[in-house]
Formats: structure tokens, sequence, C-alpha cells
């Protein structure tokens, strides 16, 4: 509730504290056209349930609107700042019109990062939604410690799952389609796997096993790179060490030499 709590006070104050640090002017709703209203370019949910849009809508029906959608104006249309389900509802019910609040001085970065709130704090994005919003707003210039702040989550979690659309495209469609795991942890754990095919085999099997079953085959992984570069310097033959330079580098021989001196000193 706590992180919620620091969200909520983020967006108000986001939407409220405008020109020359003062609070703008709270201004009666406004009704407009449907019409004239454009998505916000940023909004990062790419599907919504038409099952909770039409219990939204009989919800307004039964009750009306209980809060505006927020909106800033531009070239005589409105763009969304928080509200695009409430918008849809109201298609639904066949309305014409509906009561919005403007705001202003209203920036790109501002579009991108109150989408994402809207929908972190008022119905869950779907996994690589969440992941492709934290992508977009941090490739616009956000640091990820600001994001992170601002939306009450640490930087950890963030960095984690914008880190999932480097998957195979394959396992993406898979997630997107089927909603088969949102096993963050699980997910980054494929990325070890750089060949593809490989990678996609492994998310597959995991989806029929256990997260255990993947950070198993994972160290399986690691000690098999471990024990293919594990450089084969040293040669003893009669009591004589023999060091193979091409398979290690001077830094490296200069140690062992140095470890050796200092054993044979103790003798």
């Amino acid at each position: 509730m706590e992180d919620k709590s620091k969200v909520n006070d983020f967006l108000k104050n986001r939407l409220q504290n405008r020109v020359k640090g003062k609070e703008s002017k709270r201004e009666r709703p406004k009704e407009v056209k449907l019409s004239n209203l454009i998505d916000n370019p940023y909004q990062p949910r790419l599907e919504y349930n038409e099952k909770e849009l039409q219990e939204l809508a009989n919800t307004i029906k039964e009750n009306g609107l209980l809060q505006p959608i927020s909106v800033m104006e531009k070239d005589n249309q409105y763009i969304i700042i928080a509200g695009h389900r409430r918008k849809r509802a109201f298609e639904l019910l066949g309305k014409e019109t509906i009561p919005v609040t403007i705001s202003t001085n209203i920036d790109d970065n501002d579009l991108r990062i109150l989408a994402t709130i809207e929908n972190l704090t008022r119905v869950d994005l779907s996994l690589l939604e969440e992941a492709k919003a934290y992508s977009d707003i941090i490739a616009s210039g956000v640091k990820i410690k600001e994001l992170a702040k601002k939306l009450g989550k640490s930087e950890s979690d963030i960095s984690r799952k914008r880190k999932l659309l480097k998957l195979s495209e394959e396992i993406l469609k898979d997630i997107r389609e089927n909603n088969s795991t949102n096993d963050v942890i699980a997910l980054t754990l494929l990325r070890k796997f750089e060949n593809e095919k490989e990678q996609i085999e492994v998310y597959y099997e995991f989806l029929k096993r256990d997260r255990a079953w993947l950070q198993n085959r994972v160290k399986s992984l690691k000690n098999q790179k471990i024990s293919k570069s594990s450089p084969k310097c040293l040669v003893v033959v009669d009591n004589q060490i023999t060091i193979d330079s091409s398979k290690i580098d001077k830094k490296t021989i200069s140690k062992i030499l140095n470890y050796l001196k200092k054993e044979l000193s103790n003798y």
C-alpha cells in the first residue's frame, strides 16, 4: 500500500504542479467528443480484456463516471494521459462525449511515465507490456534510478524485466499469446543460453518442469563453459614443468611463476 501511495502522490503532483513550480488552476471537467480523443502514443497496454471493459461500462451506467479522464490538448484534439479504459467503456455505452480534465505543459517523458503509472496502479499490465514500457521510458532518457523511485519499484526489478525483451522472439510470442509464465527469474536465467535453438528447447522443457530444474540446467551449462575454457597450460614430465604460452596470457604465466617460487621457498 505504501508503494502505491507514493505512485499516486507522484501522479497527482505530475498532473497538477506545472507552471513555474506552482499548482495549475483546477478547472471543472469539460465535456469533449470521444471522436476528438487520441490514445497516448506511449500507452504500454496493447490489449484490453473485453469482459473487464464490459464490467466497467456496466458500473459507469449504474453509478456514473466517478472520475473524469485526464487529457492534454493538442491541435484541437485531446491526447489521453489517464483513462483509456474509461474512454472505451463510454464507447461500449454508445456515448458521444466524456468528462475530461485538461493538463498543460506535459512533455513526451511525462506521457510515457504517466501512461505506465496509470496501468501499473489501476490495471495490471502483462509482463511483456510492462517490460516494453520500462524499456521505452529509459530509452527516452529517463534514468532507471529516477524511474524506479517514481514507480515505487526496485531498480533490479525494472532491469530484469527490461532484459526479457532480449529473449528469442519465439519465446516472447508464446508468452504474449499463451501467458505461459510470469516467472521473471526463470526467464532471466534463460538468457544464459546464448544459442537461440538451445534457449527455445530449454524454455519449453522448463514449462513442463519448474525453476529448480532450470537452475540446475544453468549450473550444468556454467560448468561446461568452465571446463571448455580452462587452458591446459601446465605439463609436468620427469619433475619438469612446461608452460604452453599459446593457451595462456603472459600476466597469468607471471602469477603462476610467482606462486611456484613462493611455494619452493618453503622447502
